[in-house]
């Protein structure tokens, strides 16, 4: 395709004017799109592009609604819908996919947006004992993705535009790899750092993409997950950073200047980039994306976040935390 130069100054609105019939019609479904964030600005531009129906998970509608009504206000004939889950929990997940695949009128999913997370928050763990930056970025989305696959496979089609199942990672994965075993800090609560941890749950996200993609070929679904890092962007994912927290991020990627920022638009344009562009399947071993292109510089993502052994590994490891095994 011409007419647009995918890099760093890409606008999100570009990208869905450039690609509107891989919106137009559609059905995406969207994690954590409350007001100001990134999931939240992807929404919205993909309404500048006719999708059919748009679905938000969240924990409270009252943080989602100031989207809906965004949405709303590009294009007020699309179909949005709601589903409450809260993703640190995996019963309140499967509450919600339940729900989800007893829609009558959710026949299919085109476009699965793995979005929501924390970011460098204090030591917390859930009501399961998971630590909270693991559990919102990676668990909830394994037990989430798992068990929506029925719908995305029934969009799946030779003829149609592929489906894809995108999820938000981060520069963040190079700052930690998986603590194989203590991933909750159970063990050893005394070594909880904040960066470290949302290190571990950004690099499970491109482990997780692996293996998905190696299961979703093996069943020959015609579905390509891709993994991504949006850029830096001011959203309420800051909420816990400090100078403190600043100043350890720069020495951990060692950086001498002030943290390059991105708009939201420029940010969710990788994001939207991975999701509908098919010039992307050209590249059959692509799998991350910074900036809107296909990368594996290590600076960007690391080695172990692409290691097959690891991803299997973490597939297992996920599968025995939440207690459920997934075969497609």
């Amino acid at each position: 395709m011409s007419g647009i130069n995918f890099d760093i100054n890409t606008e999100g609105l570009d990208v869905v004017r450039h690609l509107q019939d891989q919106v137009s019609g559609r059905t995406f479904l969207i994690t954590g799109p409350s007001e100001g964030g990134l999931g939240a600005e992807t929404a919205i531009s993909l309404a500048h592009g006719n999708p059919a129906l748009l679905i938000f998970v969240g924990r409270t509608l009252s943080k989602i609604q100031p989207t809906i009504d965004a949405v709303h206000a590009v294009n007020p004939s699309i179909a949005v819908k709601f589903v409450a889950a809260d993703l640190t929990s995996p019963n309140s997940v499967r509450e919600a996919t339940r729900e989800i695949l007893n829609d009558a009128s959710i026949t299919h999913i085109d476009v699965l947006i793995n979005n929501a997370a924390v970011m460098a928050c204090p030591y917390e763990r859930t009501v399961d004992g998971f630590e909270l930056q693991f559990a919102t970025a990676h668990l909830g989305h394994f037990v989430l993705t798992n068990h929506i696959l029925p719908k995305l496979r029934a969009s799946a089609g030779a003829a149609k535009p592929q489906t894809r199942i995108i999820n938000l990672s981060s520069l963040g994965n190079t700052l930690g790899g998986i603590r194989w075993d203590d991933p909750n800090y159970t063990k050893r609560p005394e070594e909880y750092k904040a960066w470290e941890a949302y290190g571990q749950a950004k690099t499970a996200n491109v482990l997780f993409t692996l293996a998905l993609n190696k299961r979703l070929l093996a069943a020959k679904t015609g579905i390509r997950s891709y993994a991504l890092h949006p850029g830096g962007i001011h959203t309420p994912l800051l909420r816990h950073m400090n100078d403190e927290l600043w100043e350890e991020l720069k020495q951990r990627l060692g950086m001498t200047e002030e943290f390059p920022l991105k708009t939201l638009q420029q940010g969710c344009a990788t994001t939207l980039r991975a999701a509908l562009d098919p010039e992307l399947e050209k590249q059959e071993d692509g799998v991350f994306l910074s900036d809107c292109q296909f990368t594996k510089d290590p600076k960007i993502v690391a080695p172990r976040a692409l290691d097959e052994g690891d991803a299997e590994r973490l597939w297992r490891l996920s599968e025995e935390l939440v207690g459920e095994k997934f075969e497609l």
